[in-house]
This record gives structure tokens, sequence and C-alpha cells, in this order.
């Protein structure tokens, strides 16, 4: 399955989901997603939002039934279609009347490129002003508005448009805003730059600002919406009316694409003279709008608030309380509502920690701008106790990234370790040239199964052999190179592996005892994500050579050196 997804699809992830240890994805209910072999997993995050309400949600299903029953799925673009109207009215009276208009579309990036073109068309402006670290999609406009030096770097130049200014500095934002200033693109609460909640006043100011100068004010609530950060939307909390919202992901309720922007009356004069500018083939049909009317009717029941209280009061008192028992591994925990972030030490550590909860059946993920973050974003289904649950095995999983005894050399590739042996140099050296792969972490525990001469084998062939890192064994093919004092093992680069190869050097020590020294240095070409994989990688080499060659020597002793 990794295979084909790294050569028909995404290369990278491929890698990625493999090396973490992610299973194949069958069934999912509530907070719960079931593997293909049957195994439960427990969600602490959200899918970016897109899973707010759980995997599956019975009356989601149950609206989209009854939608598909009665026949109406399709859209005309020209009749009037009940389900879209009825759903514009809904978002009105969500707002209270004070963004009365709505526009549906599909996707996220799909919403904001709209609200980037009615604050264009409304203020004949070209200019907008957003925050560093920002993320609004994945369209050419919302990567520009990003400003990353990567994605330049990718893609040449961006549009000249976008002004950045750091997130929460309300006077660096209140100078950029001018009067050739269009609009304030903004997130209430940053996600993927690692959970960011801006000081209380922030956004009030940048109000104010908007006002001062004509600017529109947009904000974009993808992630923040329906309940996350403690209000239906997050800007209510912070007593601010926005010109223009972008909402979706979990709109859907994690089974339809949907989005939209909700406007200002005098925003929205635009969409009144030229109206054949915004349109969508699919957006706003029936389907995903019956299951957007039933998200906004879960998540407005008076109830469904007071859980989300009982969460976060959950997770505020839980993720201060790691950080103060962690303070060399966690650097902060941020956070609003039931959307936080722990920041830890480096991106290493965060794939260990990760790596870590998906052994223990627990799904967790990293912030996209900001690896070293891991999220906490559970659905909001998850009831109090299993949200205890996950957390007692995140902080288990801290708990073992910060034992200094058994992984502080297990950051990244490469790592180096020696083997204090009772064992003589030669009986070592008999053992690695029968069995090279004896002390491999890489082939782990289907060493055994490895055929118990490899002798024949002329220095340099390559041979497959199988490994067992993710779930399921991967095959490469490796050369083996014998030495004077041990083996080297390297692989033939392939679709998992750049470069992967394992030293085992022997030398003989006092009393006829000896020493084995294990190099170990593997690159699986995965860019910026490198660092994170090492470290789920690095935490899974580390478990198994404090094991391995206790199968040949009980008593033996594994040193690992810091170089």
């Amino acid at each position: 399955m990794a295979e084909a997804k790294h050569r028909h699809n995404h290369p990278a992830y491929a890698k990625m989901t493999y090396l973490m240890g992610c299973p194949v994805q069958s069934r999912g209910a509530g907070a719960r997603v079931t593997s293909e072999s049957g195994e439960e997993y427990l969600a602490l995050f959200d899918q970016y939002g897109n899973q707010s309400l759980g995997y599956s949600h019975p009356r989601v299903i149950a609206a989209l039934e009854d939608q598909l029953a009665s026949g109406v799925v399709n859209s005309t673009k020209i009749m009037f279609e009940p389900v879209p109207i009825h759903l514009a009215q809904t978002l009105a009276e969500l707002t209270g009347g004070q963004l009365p208009y709505s526009f549906i579309s599909n996707g996220g990036g799909e919403a904001i490129d709209n609200a980037l073109k009615i604050a264009r068309a409304r203020t004949g402006r070209k200019n907008f002003v957003v925050a560093e670290g920002c993320f609004h999609g994945k369209t050419i406009a919302t990567m520009v508005a990003a400003q990353r030096e990567d994605h330049q770097d990718a893609f040449g130049d961006f549009m000249d448009c976008f002004v950045t200014v750091p997130f929460g500095d309300a006077e660096a934002l209140e100078a950029a805003v001018d009067e050739q200033t269009a609009g304030v693109l903004l997130e209430p609460v940053q996600a993927e730059s690692g959970v960011v909640v801006p000081p209380a006043d922030y956004l009030s100011r940048v109000r104010q600002r908007c006002d001062e100068v004509g600017a529109l004010l947009i904000l974009d609530e993808m992630q923040t919406a329906w309940g996350r950060c403690g209000a239906p939307l997050a800007h209510q909390l912070f007593g601010v009316v926005p010109d223009l919202v972008c909402v979706g992901k979990a709109m859907g309720g994690g089974i339809m694409a949907i989005s939209a922007v909700l406007g200002t009356e005098k925003s929205w004069e635009i969409v009144h003279s030229l109206p054949s500018s915004f349109g969508s083939s699919l957006g706003g049909n029936p389907m995903s709008c019956r299951a957007a009317l039933e998200v906004v009717a879960i998540t407005s029941e008076p109830g469904f608030a007071e859980h989300q209280q009982a969460l976060s009061a959950v997770i505020a008192e839980r993720l201060p309380a790691m950080a103060r028992r962690f303070p060399d591994t966690i650097v902060e925990v941020r956070g609003l509502g039931t959307m936080w972030g722990v920041e830890l030490v480096d991106d290493a550590v965060a794939g260990q920690v990760l790596h870590s909860l998906l052994e223990s059946r627990v799904t967790s993920t990293y912030s996209l701008y900001r690896p070293s973050v891991v999220r906490v974003q559970p659905p909001m289904v998850l009831s109090v106790e299993d949200l205890h649950g996950g957390l007692d095995l995140l902080e288990a999983a801290i708990a073992a990234a910060s034992d200094a005894g058994t992984t502080h050399a297990a950051s990244s590739s490469p790592l180096t370790a020696v083997v204090n042996s009772a064992l003589p140099a030669d009986t070592w050296l008999d053992l690695l040239r029968q069995k090279p792969h004896c002390l491999d972490p890489f082939v782990g525990a289907v060493a055994g199964d490895l055929p118990g001469s490899l002798t024949s084998w002329r220095a340099g062939d390559a041979a497959v052999v199988q490994g067992d890192l993710g779930l399921e064994p991967t095959e490469w093919a490796d050369r083996v190179h014998w030495t004077d004092d041990g083996v080297l093992l390297s692989a033939v680069p392939d679709w998992m592996w750049k470069d992967l190869s394992r030293s085992f050097s022997v030398r003989a020590t006092q009393n006829e005892t000896s020493s084995i020294r294990i190099e170990l240095r593997w690159d699986t070409d995965c860019g910026h994500h490198e660092p994170m994989i090492a470290g789920a990688v690095a935490a899974m080499v580390v478990a198994r050579l404090t094991t391995m060659p206790l199968t040949y020597d009980p008593n033996c002793r594994i040193e690992w050196i810091n170089e």
C-alpha cells in the first residue's frame, strides 16, 4: 500500500505514513477509527478540522441518506434550490444577522479566493496584510498569502500584493495597514504555525485600524469554527464583527466537501453588481448543504457547548501540568477551547512522540509549518473519559521521549552505539559473517528469518532483505561488504531509502571480551519532514538495539555515543 501511494500519489507522505507506523484505514465511528486489521485507534486530532464531529456521525449520515432518498441530489444552477437557500438563512442566523450573506463553494482555498475578490472589488485596492505563519489553503493565491520562501523557491515569484507582519503584534499591523490596503486576512487562532493564540485585544485593534482606512477584515475560520474554540465562530469570543468570514472543513460533517464565505451587507455589493464573477460548478449542491445544515444544528444545541467546556477544562488543566513535569522536553503548551498544541524541543522528539502514540493506538499529528508542535485537537464528540485516556498515553509518550537513560541519543540520523560483550571478538566476527543482519535494527524482528549463512555472497552483491519498521514488512535490496573487523550493510537506493547504511565493527578488549561499534545512517529524502521522520525511526532503532544483542550475550551492555 505504501509503495503504491509512493508510485502513484504522494511519495513523501507515503514514506512518512509507513515509517510512522500508520495502518491501513477502515471504518470510523465517533472518535475512533478502525484499521484494516481490526484494531481501534483513538483520535486526539480531528484531521485539520475536517472531522470535528468525529467519524460517521449518525445524524449527518441520516441526513445524507434522507436527502439521497428524496431524489434531490443535483443542482441545476438555474432553478430555486431549497437546501442551499435554507443553509444561507441558517448561517445568517448563526451570526445574529451581522453577516447576512454567504456564498457556498467546495474547499477552503476557494472560499478564501472569493473573499479576496470581494475585498478588492469593494475597496478598489489590491493589497492585503497577512500574518507570518498563516495558512489559508493550497491554491496559488492562498499560498502567495503565506509568503513562505520554500513555496516561492518551488513555484516561482508570487504576486506582490501581500504584506506580512508578525501574528499578534497589533502595532506592526497598524503600521502596515494603510489607504492602499484592500483587506487584512487573519486566522483568529493560527493552526499550522503551532496553535498560536493572539492577545485578547488583538482582533479589536485590527478591526479599528481597518475601519480607520476603509479596509476589510477577513477572518479564516476553517479550523476554529463550529464550537472548536468555545463559541460557534471563534471571532465571537473576541467581540469583533469581521466584514468577511471563511468557513468549511467540519461544515461538511467530515464527509462532504463544502465551504463558504460569509459577509456583511456592505461587503456584498460586488456580488449584486457582478454576480457572474462568483460561481462554483458543484459548490452549494443539495448533498453537501444538507450535511452542513445538520452540522450547524448539532453544534448549536446547548448540550454541545457544555460538553466542549468540559473537554476544554480537562485539556487546559492537563497540558500545562505535563509541561511542568517535562520542562526539558516541552517548550510550551498553548491553545484555546479544544484547539491546543504541545511544542517539543525539536522535530525529532515530535516524531518520537507521534510514533509512540500510534503504537498505543492513538492518532495525532504535527503543525504543518512547525513540526515540533504535536496537536491536541480531538473530535468534539470525544467523551471526557476517552480524553483523559488519550492524554494519559500522550503523557506516557512524552515521558518515554524524556527518558535520557534510553533515548537521549535517538534524535536523528546518524546514530552511534557501542555494545560491550563478554564474548570474544572472534565469536562476534563469525556471527556477523554468517548472519550479517543479526544486529540490524532495520530488519528487526524478521532477522531470524534470513538465511543461516550468507557467506556465499560475493562482496558488493545485492540481495533482497525484509524490514518491518512499519506495520507491514517492506523489502529492499541490500549490499553486504565484509571488512577486516566486521560488516557494512548498504541499501540500494529505492522508493523508501535514498541512503541506508549500517556498520558493525568488532574489536577485542581486555580479558577476552569485546566491543562492537555500530553506526547507523539513513535518509528518506523527505525534505523538511526528514527530522521528524528520523525521530520516529530512531526511536524504533534504539528500542530494538537495546534488546537484539541480548539474544547472543544476555549480559552485554549497550552505550549510546553522542557525536
